[in-house]
């Protein structure tokens, strides 16, 4: 099975940095970016955490599987599988149950407030406005062509949903579910990530621009347009840095994005076909996906620096992870599992 982002990728020798600074104490290994303890805050006792390890291989639905998110208020996990057309939902005791949904779902993101799912359908172009609670589908919204990422800002009770191939971003009101803008952005719009602070949409363009779109949504359009490395995926936002993870496939890279001034801080070699990335803001870490590898990047947030890796499996997607809980999923794209990784 082909991954989703672009069909071309070229296989690709990259050099992952790794600094290990091993702590006698206890016999524990901590992995730290410049020997600084980048394993994380101390957690409850202040025990340091460890670094992440899967304890889990999940079967969850028929692939392929596409997308996944978190819900962190009730610690539970929601995967797209485009191959029966439903939404898995994982529990916090890693127990599996379905919802049926549109046709060939895609991106999927939650509103905990309202304990609402919003499920993307490349076929249908459409959204599946979904009640966890009931855990049916209650409406659905008419947006772009092949819509895939789907990203919430519950504050301002938005939604957003980048249209592939329609090189636009839908903008949709979560209280009357009607789409309010459609705004044009780069080619081949895909992941997006929200900063809780200023409510800006960063938006990676996969396409030929390899750019990041900022949209301003009091404007209602892109205000400015950073260029990154080929084939980005995916923004991942540290809202406690104020910056942003984005992936680049094409040339094994992450862009850090200054989100407040809109510039690439820097360039970290990740490994082989990143392609999607998350936050873990209280651990200080970013994780990222690497689709030829098949492992998750651990990123020191502090330091900047990939300061371990960790094999996953096989053509490994899209992450996400409970910050509370530290549990973070990942979906293999190639073997249609979930892994889960804690500390």
């Amino acid at each position: 099975m082909r991954p989703l982002w672009r069909r071309e990728i070229p296989q690709q020798n990259v050099v992952v940095n790794k600094i290990v600074c091993t702590f006698v104490a206890a016999g524990i290994a901590v992995f730290a970016g410049g020997c600084n303890d980048s394993g994380g805050d101390p957690g409850a006792g202040g025990a340091r955490l460890e670094p992440p390890r899967v304890t889990a291989t999940l079967d969850v639905g028929v692939g392929p599987l596409e997308d996944v998110t978190v819900d962190e208020s009730t610690h539970t996990a929601y995967i797209t599988n485009s191959g029966d057309n439903s939404l898995s939902v994982i529990d916090g005791e890693s127990h599996v149950s379905k919802i049926d949904v549109g046709t060939k779902p895609s991106g999927v993101a939650v509103n905990p407030a309202t304990q609402t799912a919003y499920v993307t359908s490349k076929a249908d172009g459409t959204v599946s406005v979904v009640d966890l609670v009931d855990k049916s589908v209650t409406a659905t919204i008419g947006v772009g062509k092949d819509p895939e990422g789907a990203e919430v800002d519950a504050d301002t009770h938005t939604l957003y949903v980048a249209n592939v191939a329609g090189n636009s971003v839908s903008v949709i009101d979560t209280e009357t579910n009607a789409v309010t803008a459609t705004i044009p952005v780069g080619d081949q719009p895909s992941k997006m990530g929200v900063d809780p602070t200023s409510h800006f949409v960063f938006v990676a363009n996969a396409g030929a621009d390899s750019s990041v779109s900022v949209i301003d949504p009091a404007k209602r359009e892109v205000i400015q347009t950073i260029a990154v490395g080929r084939s980005p995926r995916d923004v991942a936002i540290d809202p406690a840095t104020r910056t942003g993870y984005v992936p680049n496939a094409n040339d094994g890279t992450i862009s850090v994005l200054d989100t407040e001034r809109f510039t690439v801080l820097q360039t970290i070699e990740a490994g082989d076909q990143p392609v999607a990335a998350t936050v873990d803001p209280a651990a200080h870490t970013a994780l990222v996906t690497n689709y030829g590898a098949s492992t998750l990047a651990i990123i020191d947030t502090q330091s900047q620096a990939v300061v371990d890796t960790v094999h996953v499996g096989d053509g490994p997607q899209f992450v996400a992870v409970d910050s509370a809980t530290h549990k973070a999923y990942v979906v293999n794209h190639t073997d249609n599992s979930v892994s889960i990784l804690e500390r």
